[in-house]
């Protein structure tokens, strides 16, 4: 049954949005992954499914792991075992990894930078990688790259169009789904403005709730200024909010102690990759009670008010698969060039390339192509 599903949601997703099949014709032509091996490190939703099926017409042999086990479909995974690839989606990220290296990957590509970075230690030779996320490009920014990494996430598209217009949309649905509430007059807290959360902010602000940011930035700070938020600091933001969102890439962003200012029935959820953003354990361990009261719902009791968590703090539109999906759909077919790019590079010597500008011209094409606009 499960199977049954994804194959319904992939045929609905070719139907409206046929982007990514453009680019499997082409794999499919070109054959660029013949000989090799490829490892991913990624989120296994139904999108993740629609990319791998074109991803594998270019030949090579593939293997999958999760990135993490909230994330992860388990129809998904049944779909691309059926497919006859290898897929790691235990609880263990590092036993997923840990296989992955085991096949001696000549490509990978990444979300957080976990696979990369456990390359990198293996210290053998690769071709290189793909990193499609923002904490993973600042953890490959820390480390002395041994081999090329194809950073995305920083190229032209995905801030105007993922983080912008994706992301936002569907956290927000989500939480629209979960708690029955609309954003109107409410008052909501977006903690990191980065892309993803000036999107997140005005997403929240075309639904009518009244956005404030927090960001430790004074640059970032000011352009959330212009943009119109107000930016109280933390403290205020917390004691002050409704709904409170995390988008900073960084542990504990909302820790315990300012989970203690909260306002009595704050709803806490995380738009960030991480699912540490959020301090989850510390309030599981420190909550006087601890109450599931629906799906990815839970209500803790912290000194004399409630608080609620979403998705156990971690990133709600993923989890729930939900929201726009064109712009994640571009997003992964940025990937599948890039990685198609690296397949062809004989000469690159290692380090951070930004996604170069010929790969999104030529992802935006088939997106405006599958919108009817070609």
């Amino acid at each position: 049954m499960g199977t049954e599903r994804v194959l319904q949601e992939l045929g609905r997703i070719q139907t409206f949005f046929p982007i990514l099949p453009q680019a499997g014709n082409r794999f499919a032509v070109d054959r660029p992954w013949e000989g090799l091996t490829v490892g991913l490190h990624l989120h296994l939703t139904t999108l993740t499914a629609a990319l791998i099926r074109e991803l594998v017409l270019g030949g090579g042999k593939w293997v999958i792991s999760a990135a993490n086990p909230a994330t992860t479909d388990p129809g998904v995974v049944d779909y691309l075992r059926d497919l006859g690839l290898t897929v790691y989606s235990g609880r263990s990220i590092n036993d997923g990894i840990a296989g992955t290296l085991s096949v001696q990957p000549d490509l990978f590509a990444d979300v957080g930078f976990a696979l990369g970075a456990a390359l990198l230690r293996s210290n053998r030779p690769l071709r290189g990688g793909v990193e499609i996320s923002r904490s993973g490009v600042s953890k490959l920014r820390s480390l002395p790259l041994t081999f090329p990494v194809v950073n995305i996430d920083s190229g032209r598209l995905k801030p105007a169009i993922e983080c912008r217009h994706g992301v936002g949309d569907g956290l927000w649905a989500s939480f629209t789904a979960l708690t029955g509430k609309h954003l109107a007059g409410r008052p909501v807290a977006v903690v990191g403005y980065g892309p993803v959360g000036a999107g997140v902010a005005a997403c929240a602000r075309a639904n009518g709730a009244c956005v404030s940011v927090v960001d430790s930035s004074p640059i970032r700070r000011l352009i959330a200024q212009y943009d119109g938020f107000e930016t109280p600091t933390i403290e205020e933001a917390v004691a002050q909010s409704q709904v409170l969102v995390t988008a900073t890439g960084s542990r504990d962003a909302l820790s315990l102690e300012l989970l203690r200012q909260a306002r009595d029935g704050a709803i806490l959820l995380n738009a960030g990759h991480h699912n540490d953003e959020i301090a989850v354990e510390a309030l599981r361990r420190e909550a006087d009670a601890v109450d599931e009261v629906g799906p990815q719902v839970v209500r803790y009791a912290l000194g004399g008010r409630q608080l609620v968590v979403l998705a156990g703090g971690n990133p709600l539109n993923i989890v729930m698969n939900s929201g726009s999906q064109e712009p994640v759909l571009l997003h992964f077919t940025v990937l599948g060039l890039a990685l198609e790019w690296l397949a062809q590079q004989n000469d690159l010597g290692p380090g951070e390339i930004i996604v170069p500008l010929s790969i999104e011209e030529e992802a935006a094409r088939c997106a405006l192509f599958a919108r009817g606009k070609g």
